[in-house]
């Protein structure tokens, strides 16, 4: 699936580059191709920036104008596109970065998010923590009871015994 999915993006690139090498000239084509991945760095680098930014006022645990989860996989799935060579994934992932595109698309992404979240956190078989939990105790039960003792030792004042070892004595002051 990925080879052909790789396979289409290098057909459509290639063809992209063609019709516009066809219609503009070699020289217009190459400028165009260029100046569209300059264009996706710059947007790119602009807003990692602000979520970086985003990133350290949380980390400070200060509070922020919180983006969703599902925003900032979109960004991450936009900014794949714009550093990808090529004109045509350079405006998808400009296209992915506009709000409005972003406020379509992120209930979808948020359902995939929330649904891989919970694969890991339960352990649903085929998921990423790989373990089925069912309610079952996995050994063997050994007392019903759950009566905590108190072994640490104590003074008979009730605070903690410390017992320090003692340096030995010089002999000119032992009796």
């Amino acid at each position: 699936m990925i080879r052909l999915l790789l396979a289409g993006y290098v057909v459509v690139e290639i063809a992209a580059f063609a019709a516009l090498t066809y219609f503009l000239g070699f020289g217009w084509a190459l400028l165009i191709t260029l100046g569209a991945a300059a264009v996706g760095f710059a947007v790119l680098g602009r807003r990692a920036r602000g979520l970086t930014a985003d990133l350290r006022r949380a980390s400070r645990r200060e509070p922020t104008d919180g983006e969703p989860a599902s925003d900032a996989a979109l960004f991450a799935g936009a900014a794949l596109f714009t550093i990808l060579p090529g004109v045509v994934s350079t405006m998808v992932g400009l296209v992915l970065m506009t709000p409005p595109v972003r406020r379509m698309l992120a209930p979808a992404v948020e359902r995939s998010l929330v649904r891989r979240a919970s694969f890991v956190v339960a352990g649903v078989p085929g998921g990423m923590g790989r373990r089925y939990v069912d309610g079952t105790v996995e050994g063997d039960v050994v007392d019903q009871t759950s009566d905590v003792v108190d072994i640490t030792p104590r003074n008979p004042d009730g605070s903690v015994y410390i017992d320090l070892p003692r340096l030995p004595q010089s002999p000119v002051t032992q009796p």
